[in-house]
């Protein structure tokens, strides 16, 4: 049924984890954090797929109950720039309980760590301060039904200044558990 509904059923089950995991009786508060960072990471991950590939879409923050009305479930395309923040402060979120590299790779390969957040992070600010989403002027007619625009027409310095720090942190942490680009 295509990347639209994979990643946002996705999303669901991350808002349904996020709200169900106090409810887990025999887990330690360290775990639970992690987990917690994990998938605020991955939560963050679909939506930045989903920019990606559809530009302005609809940020889904929490579950809609079982018997939401039509109306509800109806919810409108966010700006880009609002995209953009909403996918960076969940990675913000996510970074402070991951663990810097994997120290036991049998058992935890392939889990979240400081710096593969951090590199999605600069990826993400990369993306927005591209010229097809800063400052595009071909699409800053592209607006809601309430009329809201979906695109900023203004360039921004700014968020190539953004990005090049998030890219440099990335690097630096890379380097500190000893990542390299080649060997």
């Amino acid at each position: 049924d295509g990347h639209w509904a994979t990643l946002y059923r996705g999303i669901r089950d991350c808002n349904i984890f996020l709200d169900n995991i106090d409810k887990v009786p025999d887990m330690d508060e360290i775990e639970k954090r992690r987990w917690i960072s994990e998938v605020l990471f991955l939560k963050a991950y679909y939506h930045y797929y989903l920019v990606r590939m559809y530009g302005p879409i609809p940020i889904v923050n929490e579950s809609l109950p079982i018997n939401a009305s039509v109306d509800e479930v109806r919810v409108m395309r966010s700006p880009v720039d609002s995209c953009f923040n909403f996918i960076t402060t969940l990675l913000d979120d996510s970074y402070e309980n991951l663990p810097l590299t994997i120290y036991n790779p049998q058992e935890d390969l392939g889990r979240i760590t400081k710096p593969i957040a951090l590199a999605l992070k600069a990826k993400v600010l990369v993306t927005a301060a591209s010229p097809l989403f800063n400052g595009n002027t071909d699409q800053s007619k592209l607006v809601n039904p309430d009329g809201t625009p979906l695109f900023n027409p203004t360039f921004s310095k700014a968020k190539w200044d953004s990005a090049a720090v998030a890219c440099k942190r990335a690097i630096d942490i890379c380097h500190q558990v000893g990542n390299k680009l080649y060997y």
